[in-house]
Parts: structure tokens; sequence; C-alpha cells
């Protein structure tokens, strides 16, 4: 039996899956893309501010993804659902490239104006949540083995994000300082272009397309993905209870730097190392819960994560210190990030491949495209009544409570006895 193991580690692990060509190049092509895309963002922001001189012209554009995620979200996942993969993943990125470029030439020509930027980052969301689906399409299609796979592709392609993330942001600050915008832009163009030429050498399998005809068949295909997530009791109790955490949790958005100032009393320092230590406790929780994912039913997953995730906003302001503070980000991103690896694993298993873009946006859209807009304004009114510490602590019990009741919850608790009930047969039976 311990030979067995140890041959299924070996075939299954992170380097196993790094060793399959067509993943390795679509994450190499993500990660450059997630680098222009970061790049982007921020020098159009960092543009508008300058221009307008208001803040609230600026954190439009970051908003823009929020807005066309929550209301076309599953609609374009429909749309990639019915189009040939491989050719919607190079063109998608192409015209994002294109779009980069136009751009530029008008901050070349002086031709540049605020609605040029806000329709450039309208297209390129667009093209973004079509491109997404058809990504987690291919996924399991490119993997000898998804079965045992998926879970550690899943992870290091969740980690590597956070990664790019934690690098870049800082590193695009330094860019915007010494560099020009036309020059960032040139080099957003260049990264997609670099994934577009990255993906035309993967040999995707052409998926299967089921579609129903008319507007009307289209609405019925859209609602789809739904309909599949709440088929199922255990992805049904996964969306409500994940929503309901996201709506709680999205004032925290707003409290992280008033936390780190007022009740830390570190500055924008304590804040960035704040944020520093989201980002690890993420890449650390992805790579986790890759590593063992098949080792615990989705139940268990989701009460050990409000579990950490709860008890680290619970104490965080008992004990003001930075450090600590830290280190409680940390578990507290960790905590969230053991979850979504075996629920996104989950789903993308059980999921007939014609419906998978449609599966993943609906459930991207009622976990966090509704809760977290109407959480941040549940944030804007806590943050006119009570302080950092009061909200922190109380979101850390909300979470707490939702972990606990999980237990109590019957399809959690089905999941649960039949995940150990299986293991149990498997290692009786010298699996």
């Amino acid at each position: 039996m311990n030979q067995n193991t140890t041959n299924k580690t070996g075939e299954d692990g992170y380097l196993a899956v790094l060793r399959i060509p067509s993943f390795t190049v679509l994450l190499v092509g993500r990660l450059v893309s997630g680098a222009g895309q970061i790049l982007f963002s921020m020098a159009t922001m960092w543009y508008i501010l300058q221009l307008t001189e208001s803040a609230l012209a600026a954190a439009l554009i970051p908003m823009l993804p929020y807005l066309i995620y929550a209301f076309l979200g599953i609609p374009l996942a429909t749309i990639s659902d019915r189009l040939p993969k491989k050719q919607l993943l190079i063109w998608t990125d192409i015209w994002r490239a294109v779009i980069a470029c136009i751009l530029a030439i008008l901050f070349l020509t002086g031709s540049m104006l605020p609605w040029h930027i806000y329709v450039a980052n309208l297209l390129i969301a667009i093209l973004g949540f079509m491109f997404n689906p058809a990504t987690q399409t291919v996924i399991p299609a490119i993997l000898p083995k998804p079965a045992e796979q998926l879970a550690p592709a899943n992870a290091l392609l969740n980690s590597s994000s956070k990664t790019i993330e934690l690098l870049g942001y800082a590193l695009g600050g330094i860019l915007i300082a010494f560099i020009s915008v036309q020059s960032i832009l040139f080099i957003y163009a260049i990264t997609f272009l670099l994934s577009a030429l990255a993906i035309a050498f993967i040999r995707i399998p052409v998926t299967k397309v089921v579609k129903q005809k008319g507007f009307s068949g289209f609405v019925k295909d859209s609602m789809q993905g739904i309909t599949f997530l709440f088929s199922n009791k255990v992805l049904a109790c996964c969306i409500i209870f994940g929503a309901i955490i996201n709506f709680a949790g999205a004032p925290l958005h707003i409290f992280t730097p008033i936390f780190a100032n007022m009740v830390l009393e570190a500055g924008p320092q304590g804040y960035g190392l704040l944020q520093s230590a989201f980002a690890a406790g993420s890449i650390v929780g992805s790579l986790l819960s890759g590593k063992y994912a098949k080792r615990l039913s989705l139940a268990h997953w989701f009460l050990i994560s409000y579990l950490i995730s709860g008890a680290s906003l619970l104490f965080m302001p008992m004990y003001p210190n930075l450090y600590f503070a830290i280190a409680c980000s940390f578990l507290l991103m960790l905590g969230l990030a053991l979850v979504n690896v075996p629920l996104v694993t989950s789903i993308l298993l059980s999921t007939p491949e014609e419906k998978r873009g449609r599966v993943m946006n609906s459930m991207g859209v009622l976990m966090s495209g509704v809760s977290n807009p109407l959480g941040l304004l549940l944030g804007g009114w806590l943050i006119e009544a009570y302080s950092p510490s009061w909200v922190y602590m109380g979101i850390g019990m909300f979470v707490i409570f939702m972990g606990t009741a999980s237990l109590f919850v019957r399809p959690f608790r089905e999941d649960r006895e039949g995940h150990t009930s299986h293991r149990k047969s498997s290692v009786s039976s010298g699996i």
C-alpha cells in the first residue's frame, strides 16, 4: 500500500502537473498576461486621477469589471461555451492587445480623452470574462488524468496568480513612476500577444458544444449554470454559505486601511504589510488545499476554512500589534483559500464540458458578484457607526457561527459522513 501511495503522489503532485507541456504553457501565458493586466489597470487609474483629480473617477476603473461580471458574467460565459475554445482564447488575447495599442497611439498623438479609457477598460473586461470560462473548460481537457491532477493544477493557477498580484502591484508602482503611460500600454499589449502565441502551440481537444436556438434558447442556456449548481445539494449549500460569508466579509476591504491607521497606528506601511500577508496566506492556502484536496470532503474544507478565518478576525483586534495583525491576516486568507481549490475542482469534475463556463461564472456571480457590492454598501454604513475593532470581531464571530452551523446542515453532514466512510473502505481494501 505504501508503494502505491508513493507512486500516486509522484504521478499527481505539483511537479508532475508542471511536466505537462500544455498546462505549463497555459500557466505561463496566464501569468504573463496577468502581470500585464495589473500594469494596465494601475496605469489607466493613475492617468484618470491626474487628468480629472477625482478619486471617484479613478475608482470607476477597478469597479467596471465587478459591474460587468455581476450583470453580464453569465451571458458572456454562455457565448464562451458556444465557441471553439482555442480560437476564442487566442482572439480574446489578440483583441485585448489591439485595444491597448489603440490607447497607446491615442496617448502618443495627444488625442486621449477619459471616455476612451473607460471604453477600453469595458471592452477588455468583457473579453476577459469570455477568456476565463474558456480557460476553465480547457484545463480539465488538457490534463491526462483530470480526476487526480485537476486539484494541484488549480492550486498552481491560484497561487501563481496571487504571487503575480503580490509582486505586480509593487513593481507596477515603480514602473509607473519611471515609464510613460504609453510605454506601459505597449508592454501590456506585448504580454497578451505572448499569451496568444503560447496558446497557439497548445494542443487543445475540441470540446462538445450544445446550444438551443434563438434568444429564448440563449436565455435557457444561460440559466443552465445556476440550475446545475442547485441540482447538487452540497454545491447549493456551498454557494449559499459562500455568498453569505462574502457579504459579511466585504466591509473588510474598506476597514483594513482604517484598521492599520487607527488601531495599529502603522500608517500606509502597515497597510501594505497587511495586504502582503493577505496575498501570502492565499498562496499557502491554495498550495495546501491543492495537495490534500482529496483527503477531505467539501464540507470538511468549509468547516476548517471558516473556523481558521473567523478566529483570525476575532483575535486580531484583541491584541492591537502590527506583527500579530500580520500573522492573523496571513491565517485569515490561508483559511479562506483552503476551500477554493477543492470547491472549484469538485465543480469542474462534476460539470459536463459543454456547461463548464456557465457553471463557473454562475458560481462567481452568485457567491461574489452580487454579495460583494452589497457588502461594500454595508461597510459604508458600518464605517460611520462602529469602530474597526468591533467590526473585525463581529465579522469573526459571524464566520465562526456559520462554520459551526455547517455541522448541522444535512447535505454537509452527509457529505462528511460519506467521504469518511469511503476513505475507511479504501484503506481497509488496501487502495
